[in-house]
């Protein structure tokens, strides 16, 4: 797992104002729990990671970021102890916004619903959050099919801590929690 640089506090600044945003959309917001210092210890939550690319072929791993997200958390938390948040946003990389939206789009997909995500697919990022803002993307490893190995999975699994310096990719998170996937119908709620 590399360690990638830190989110500054635009990442603190932009958490807070999407718990808020989750709100304002009436879906059910995580706690308002956050901790200065890291929780995820890397080992432990990379092995984690490792033995659930190990259960999957990655061909049956590609497109499916919710679900991989998801099914983590779980696993994750049980392991570690840290309760990741479902985090939807956009990045940047290499200058590039990937998946860049707005409350319009977020809008427009709670009230077309299945209609939405049928034609236009999930325009969005998918990532954990922990209460310390760092960041577990498991998305270029598992869900893009660019791990085709466990070295390679390790490799592409991006780790950021809010506490280094950041370079890329930039996380905006614009939305928190698996409801808007319930509520668009892409998650069925059990």
């Amino acid at each position: 797992m590399s360690a990638n640089p830190k989110p500054p506090a635009r990442y603190l600044v932009e958490y807070l104002a999407v718990m808020d945003r989750t709100a304002d959309f009436g879906l059910q917001t995580p706690p308002r729990v956050l901790v200065y210092n890291d929780c995820v210890d890397p080992d432990r939550t990379l092995q984690v990671l490792l033995n659930y690319f190990d259960r999957h072929r990655p061909v049956e791993l590609v497109g499916q970021p919710v679900a991989i997200n998801l099914a983590l958390m779980p696993l994750l938390l049980e392991a570690t102890g840290v309760p990741f948040q479902l985090t939807i946003g956009w990045i940047e990389q290499q200058g590039r916004a990937h998946f860049k939206h707005n409350e319009d789009l977020i809008a427009r997909f709670l009230a077309l619903k299945e209609e939405a995500w049928r034609r236009e697919g999930l325009p969005f990022h998918i990532w954990l959050t922990s209460p310390a803002l760092e960041i577990l993307d498991v998305t270029f490893a598992m869900n893009l099919g660019w791990a085709k190995t466990r070295e390679e999975c390790a490799r592409l699994i991006i780790y950021q801590s809010i506490h280094d310096s950041v370079k890329e990719p930039i996380y905006h998170p614009t939305l928190l929690g698996e409801v808007i996937f319930e509520r668009i119908k892409v998650v069925l709620s059990g």
